[in-house]
């Protein structure tokens, strides 16, 4: 719709290194309550970047509605490739509970890394529609 606009946005920056022992671990130990089911079951799971990637991208989303961890559970936030390839997010519980709070629609997710970083950036997008928005 073209009333909708960018309600947050969001953008987290995370070291690949961080998360060897978590990859050594997963699936079990804190990755558990880190990442979903889904996550969980990805072939890449014991890959340090993959898991970094996936959180940095739930911290990001976190940003982009307007809130830090502590107020959205990991695993409300479910980080997904669509038949294309790009960077999805799923929102379920606090997550989505935050969302509808605030009318976000959706939220765009872009994720980037090299040998040493992971960097996501989330955007928000929604917003009320009235009439005046509507017409013309």
């Amino acid at each position: 719709m073209a009333c909708e606009h960018v309600l947050g946005v969001g953008v987290d920056i995370i070291e690949i290194r961080r998360f060897r022992r978590i990859a050594a671990m997963a699936p079990s130990g804190v990755a558990r309550r880190l990442y979903t089911d889904e996550e969980l079951l990805d072939e890449r799971i014991d890959r340090p970047e993959y898991l970094a990637s996936r959180f940095a991208a739930k911290e990001a989303v976190m940003k982009a509605l307007g809130r830090g961890m502590g107020s959205i559970a990991f695993t409300d936030i479910e980080i997904f490739q669509d038949e294309y390839g790009q960077p999805q997010a799923r929102l379920i519980g606090s997550a989505r509970a935050r969302a509808d709070s605030i009318g976000v629609r959706t939220v765009m997710l872009s994720l980037s890394h090299s040998d040493e970083m992971v960097c996501a950036f989330a955007v928000s997008i929604g917003g009320v529609c009235d009439e005046a928005s509507n017409s013309g």
